[in-house]
């Protein structure tokens, strides 16, 4: 990626254009885009689900997953809501939408929320403010970290892991005091995730950390250029991770490097892992690439058409869902035994590369889809593809939304808002 984004979004943070610094993500010109408009509290596009956009879904029997998925529990607390970065929720998203309200967070925010054990929402912003927001939407309590913040909040036990483009990978109480912070190698720009062996599991730079909930360092692998996806986890407690030296690698929980395949081109996007310890991951090749998670062996490669940066998505119908870049940007959903595409959900783009859908959907109990994307909007869609409403907010939706209890949809924006979206007859 160019350093125009990170130039830009910079700018926008602290206010002035600081033209001595070199950012490694980029932002391409909107200027063709004809953005939907921000709705208020109480607002929401309702739309009759047209026919699917592309290709028809598969066949009941390639659908048809063999055997049920597993399924997180309890409140969001990480990125894609579990270790393997499956994005299926327990919980069912809202029908018939409305935004019950917004917190204003003060600057962009780009990573997914993530809620503690009683229902307090975590979000971090690019002016590097991590701040707490009841479920009234009110501000709890705030801590500068004094960095750009990328990665997602992992919560655990009470505490919020966090990574800092500072070089740093923090613990912070569930009240907002810092517990402890470890120097990492380069911008910690990743969501840290949990391992079943019990640590921390963090890339930072070109570095693979696996770290005690103390912050003590248990081991660290390096790759050959810098690390931008999130690591997920198998379930053998290997970990998966993706490089910029167009690899993606396997590393036992002793730390040891078991196998790296080469996917082509840069590997930003966050792997995700079925139940069957399939491996997948994006590129920027325009691919979703499925790896034997035992050899890193490659099933199948599909292609998309676009930049594939976020995390995937692996619904209960064994079905991989991407948002891909432009220069068509959309949602897509490929059959994850054989790689053949399902449906394809076209977004309103630019026609640049740089321009899309970064972070795919999340899963509801009922297997709707929600995702956000850079034409600024909130989408629902049906299972097979088809739009059942919109939202929209003031600036790119580049996070993943996310799910909690009594059908809350959650949305972080670039115009520096959390927006909470609720069902219609439920609000108060």
């Amino acid at each position: 990626m160019s350093a125009s984004r990170r130039f830009l979004i910079s700018a926008l943070v602290v206010g002035s254009v600081l033209t001595t610094a070199v950012l490694l993500r980029v932002r391409a010109s909107r200027s063709a885009a004809v953005p939907a408009p921000p709705l208020s509290a109480g607002s929401a596009h309702l739309l009759a689900p047209p026919p699917p956009a592309s290709l028809p879904p598969a066949s009941p029997s390639s659908s048809s997953p063999t055997s049920p998925r597993a399924v997180s529990s309890g409140s969001p607390a990480m990125l894609h809501l579990d270790p393997a970065r499956t994005n299926r929720s327990p919980f069912l998203g809202p029908a018939d939408p409305v935004v019950l309200w917004t917190f204003e967070a003060g600057a962009p925010i780009e990573t997914a929320p993530a809620q503690l054990p009683d229902g307090t929402t975590v979000v971090a912003t690019l002016a590097g403010r991590v701040a707490a927001v009841t479920a009234e939407g009110k501000g709890d309590w705030s801590l500068d970290l004094h960095a750009r913040l990328y990665g997602s909040p992992l919560i655990d036990r009470g505490t919020i892991y966090l990574g800092a483009d500072s070089g740093k990978l923090v613990a912070i109480s569930s009240r907002g005091k810092l517990r402890w912070q470890l120097d990492t190698d380069g911008e910690a720009d990743t969501a840290a995730t949990l391992a079943p062996w019990g640590a921390i599991l963090m890339a930072a730079g070109k570095v693979l950390y696996a770290v005690r909930p103390d912050g003590n360092v248990m081991w660290r692998v390096k790759a050959q250029r810098k690390l931008y996806g999130s690591p997920a986890v198998g379930p053998d407690g290997t970990v998966y991770v993706g490089s910029q030296d167009d690899r993606l690698y396997a590393v036992t929980r002793e730390g040891k490097i078991r196998w790296s395949t080469s996917l082509g081109a840069d590997v930003d996007c966050a792997p995700s892992v079925d139940d069957d310890g399939t491996v997948f991951a994006g590129a920027d090749g325009g691919a979703i690439v499925a790896l034997d998670g035992t050899d890193g062996k490659v099933r199948w490669r599909a292609r998309v058409g676009g930049h594939v940066r976020g995390s995937l998505t692996l619904t209960r119908t064994g079905a991989v869902v991407a948002g891909t870049y432009g220069p068509a940007p959309a949602v897509v959903a490929v059959d994850a035994a054989t790689g053949r595409e399902r449906w394809r959900f076209a977004v309103r783009g630019t026609g640049a590369t740089e321009f899309g859908v970064h972070g795919s959907p999340v899963e509801d109990a009922a297997g709707n889809l929600y995702f956000g994307a850079q034409d600024d909007v909130v989408y629902s869609l049906t299972g097979d593809g088809r739009i059942r409403w919109r939202v929209g907010t003031g600036g790119d939706v580049d996070a993943p939304v996310i799910l909690a209890g009594s059908g809350r949809l959650l949305a972080a924006s670039d115009d520096g808002k959390l927006y909470c979206v609720v069902e219609r007859e439920g609000r108060p």
